[in-house]
């Protein structure tokens, strides 16, 4: 199965991910137009830096998150237990995987993905010929 259909798989973790974020969203005026989600996703991914990840390893993914820079609303629907798992230290989620994660959720949160600002990134992270044994990776490790 490819990265494309694992993601959009209507039943699958992604779609569910995703709409969790957009209910969390839609109570947020600054995240409920246009590609701010978008662009928020993206620069959190381009964002995570490997030396703060490392100092970070042993906290709880929310916890985690937040001292990344997460908005609250995203660091609590990722660390949720239907997102990453119960009691997952972020140390458990490669960064690598993280940020491919991150970029994953765009295409399914956006509104127009042939106009956003953060397509050019999306699509270098879909062309990745690893990208779905990562992002199934991430989902396994939930239990």
């Amino acid at each position: 199965m490819d990265a494309v259909t694992y993601v959009f798989d209507e039943d699958g973790f992604y779609v569910k991910l995703a709409n969790q974020l957009l209910d969390k969203t839609r109570r947020r005026p600054t995240y409920r137009f246009g590609h701010s989600l978008c662009v928020k996703l993206n620069s959190l991914a381009k964002g995570i830096d490997p030396a703060t990840y490392a100092q970070l390893f042993q906290r709880p993914v929310s916890a985690g998150l937040l001292a990344l820079g997460f908005p609250k609303f995203m660091a609590e629907t990722l660390g949720l237990a239907s997102a990453f798992g119960v009691k997952k230290v972020l140390g458990t989620l490669p960064a690598g995987h993280l940020t491919k994660a991150l970029r994953a959720l765009i295409p399914l949160t956006c509104p127009d993905l042939g106009v956003c600002p953060a397509g050019n990134d999306v699509l270098k992270t879909y062309a990745s010929p690893a990208l779905a044994g990562e992002l199934k990776e991430l989902t396994l490790r939930r239990a």
